[in-house]
């Protein structure tokens, strides 16, 4: 399956050159178009009307080059400005469809139902949880927005979460993480940049039909000079908006076709997959079955922006001559293993016989009537224990999937995460604590150090709170530890930026107190990195991904050489981990300097990788694997370090299942 998934991101990429390549024809076509026309116009103008004669035209360097920069800058233009609007990811997505960011930390029990549907999903695939959207609209509807995994948001329509059963929301959410592990939710916002340049085509040809060649027109009437020429100007406008219009709208029509053809097939995987995760064709079979029955809203009252991200729905949300979306009756026959037949006879059935059976109740969000020490697997000395290569390997290789076994494991965890822990995760306000809880040394005279710094940074009532959650953070199940930082990282991409300042220096100054930096401080700062700094500092600059893995050498040798020294004070033993990770690669290097291992070093290293076209990357995480388990004792915390590293470069590793450890 990893081969699937990197791939799936590839070949995704690959698709977005050839949308470049369909607009390019596309601009060509009307560049074409206009010309004629043009030419049309300059040869009426032209000609020659007292003796007659008429000369014509048929090739003008300067009005084609004319042309061509006007369609290019208009169409180009107001393309690539609405991509580079978008550059900050899912967020613009959602806010121009006039979805709002749901807040964490809601009480509202539906709210905080679909916040645990995604926070597992989130989870089992090993992806940053993404904030969660609400668009005020009754009908079931959903998307998945964002250039990568770092930056993508989930957005439901109120009657999703309000509609659904939690195992069809949870087949609904299935399908929307389908979409950010095959890659789609890149060109599905490239589509978006299109679909607007071919529609200001169109409208700046209405602009000079309806205004500009009118008001040069009528100038022209007015002027009693025979020699002004406004009124055949005015005349030449209104004929070259018109064109401009038939332009528009046959650009329209050709991104509508992309439209549809790039959405159709990729709906029909991303169900599939949703089956696959969940293994319950029923949770996303029920969704589809209500949104049939459901109808959809009028178009007076649809969104005016819905046009525009329609193939991005999980639905469709508009009818149209080039459907984004397969017709539902065929999604839930595939889904179901039903005949098409068989679908619209019970579809029929259901529509004279309306069942009012209510749906079950979701489960609770937390178990509340069990303790906290019950809800905990009884580990034993759990960060003794021992993580066998295989298991490791298996964990590689389900990058970019979602199991069955994977999404129960990941209930587990959340259930096992104390109750205070999971409210101040969820809280703008208390996420930075949780993570500073989550960094105390578990040395008392490092702690005492970290804690002197934390004052500095801290109110009173900051820092009794934070006292509040040490407790609960050192009896944390060690393997619930990543997936809490994860489920920090929606709340505190919500800081400000003087707070985040504040917070990274805080941070900054906790993992550098004791001079050393181990293996958990190194996972937390190169989660936080990933997922936050990019958000806060030049959104969208790092996601070229075509460099080869050996271009990067110097970064690979980098992360390869701290992955050998944290942890370990045999320096022969971190050289002989640093040259197994190197032979995995075919590569030989010098061991690094371990002086010059530093966080500002390793964050530049990783993001160097991140460059790598993803068919690579798997031989970098397969490098680092090797490194880790050289000396045949793999902690839980090593093995975690081998995820923040997948994570770090938009590779999502499912958590390591159940049984997966032996005592040392």
């Amino acid at each position: 399956m990893a081969i699937n998934f990197f791939e799936q991101q590839d070949r995704a990429r690959k698709r977005t050159g050839l949308l470049v390549l369909c607009f390019t024809i596309g601009l060509i076509l009307m560049i074409g178009v206009l010309y004629v026309v043009a030419m049309v116009i300059m040869n009426a103008i032209g000609s020659d009307q007292e003796s007659g004669q008429i000369e014509i035209e048929f090739f003008n360097g300067g009005v084609l080059a004319g042309v061509a920069a006007l369609v290019v800058l208009v169409v180009g233009g107001s393309s690539l400005f609405k991509i580079m609007e978008l550059r900050s990811g899912g967020r613009v997505v959602a806010e121009m469809l006039g979805a709002k960011l749901l807040d964490p930390g809601t009480r509202e029990h539906s709210e905080r139902v679909a916040i645990n549907v995604v926070e597992e999903m989130a989870i089992a695939s090993g992806t940053p949880v993404p904030p969660l959207y609400i668009v005020e609209d009754p009908t079931i509807n959903a998307f998945a927005a964002g250039w990568s995994p770092n930056d993508a948001i989930v957005s439901l329509n109120r009657g999703t979460i309000d509609k659904l059963s939690r195992d069809e929301l949870q087949g609904v959410v299935a399908h929307e993480f389908s979409h950010i592990f095959n890659g789609d939710m890149r060109i599905n916002i490239r589509l978006i940049g299109v679909i607007h340049g071919l529609l200001v085509l169109g409208v700046t040809g209405w602009i000079c039909l309806r205004f500009i060649g009118p008001a040069m027109l009528g100038s022209g009437r007015r002027s009693s000079s025979k020699n002004d020429s406004g009124g055949g100007i005015g005349l030449a406008i209104i004929v070259f908006g018109l064109a401009l219009m038939l332009c528009g709208f046959i650009g329209t029509f050709f991104g509508r076709l992309v439209q549809a053809a790039v959405s159709r097939q990729r709906e029909f995987l991303a169900d599939a997959s949703a089956v696959e995760y969940t293994r319950n064709p029923d949770g996303i079979g029920g969704a589809l079955r209500k949104i049939q029955m459901g109808g959809r809203l009028k178009s007076d009252e649809q969104h005016e922006k819905t046009s525009d991200i329609n193939h991005m729905l999980f639905a469709k949300a508009l009818n149209s001559m080039f459907s984004t979306h397969p017709p539902l009756p065929d999604r839930i026959s595939r889904v179901e293993g039903l005949s098409l037949e068989q679908v619209n006879q019970q579809l029929q059935e259901a529509r004279t016989q309306i069942s009012t059976k209510p749906p079950p109740p979701p489960g609770p969000v937390a178990a509340a009537d069990r303790s906290q020490a019950a809800k905990r697997s009884t580990a034993g000395d759990i960060m003794g224990a021992v993580i066998l290569g295989s298991v490791l390997d298996d964990a590689v290789g389900r990058i970019g999937t979602i199991d069955q076994a994977s999404l129960i494991q990941s209930r587990q965890i959340l259930e096992s995460i104390p109750e205070p822990l999971n409210e101040a995760a969820h809280s703008t306000a208390t996420a930075r604590l949780v993570i500073f809880a989550l960094l105390l040394d578990e040395d008392d005279s490092d702690r005492a150090v970290q804690w002197e710094r934390i004052r500095e940074y801290l109110k009173e009532s900051e820092i009794a709170q934070l006292k509040s959650l040490e407790a609960l953070a050192d009896s944390l199940d060690p393997w619930a530890r990543l997936p809490l930082l994860d489920i920090c990282i929606p709340a505190l991409s919500q800081l400000s930026d003087s707070q985040y300042k504040t917070f990274r220096e805080c941070i900054d100054t906790m993992i550098r107190a004791d001079g050393r930096i181990d293996r958990w401080e190194w996972v937390v700062d190169t989660v936080l990195d990933r997922h936050l700094e990019e958000r806060y500092h030049k959104p969208g600059a790092e996601r070229k991904a075509n460099a080869r893995l050996s271009s990067c050498k110097a970064a690979v040798q980098t992360v390869l050489g701290t992955l050998a020294c944290i942890g370990t004070a045999d320096m022969e033993l971190a050289k002989a981990s640093f040259n197994q990770g190197l032979s995995e690669l075919g590569w030989q290097g010098e061991f690094p300097d371990p002086s010059t291992l530093k966080i500002s070093i390793l964050r530049k290293a990783l993001r160097e990788v991140r460059r790598v076209r993803f068919t690579e990357r798997s031989s970098f995480i397969k490098a680092c694997e090797a490194c880790i388990l050289n000396d045949g004792q793999t902690t839980i915390e090593e093995a975690e370090t081998l995820r923040a590293v997948a994570e770090s470069i938009d590779c999502p590793m499912p958590p390591f299942l159940p049984g997966s450890t032996e005592s040392s």
